[in-house]
């Protein structure tokens, strides 16, 4: 029995490790000048160019909201694995 008990315990600590850290991908929709995405609808602002950011990349966003209910935010670009600072709009 206690072996039982034991592994449910450790099956649900790996459960809830994965889903917590767990990240929602987005497609970048619209990329212009290394400066203005559309992100899930939404406009960023490059805090700095960031370039090779690509219309139809995916991204995971680090900080800040998908749904611009922020004042900067991170992306990580999945194509090229670097990391873009944005104003969020």
């Amino acid at each position: 029995m206690k072996k039982v008990i034991y592994c449910m315990a450790i099956g649900m600590s790996f459960f809830f490790a994965f889903s917590i850290f767990a990240a929602n991908e987005y497609e970048i929709e619209v990329s212009h000048n290394d400066e203005l995405f559309i992100i899930n609808g939404e406009k960023f602002e490059a805090k700095t160019y960031c370039f090779n950011m690509e219309e139809g990349d995916h991204i995971i966003f680090l900080e800040g909201s998908p749904y611009g209910a922020c004042a900067t935010a991170k992306l990580l670009n999945l194509r090229t694995k670097k990391i873009c600072e944005v104003w969020c709009e």
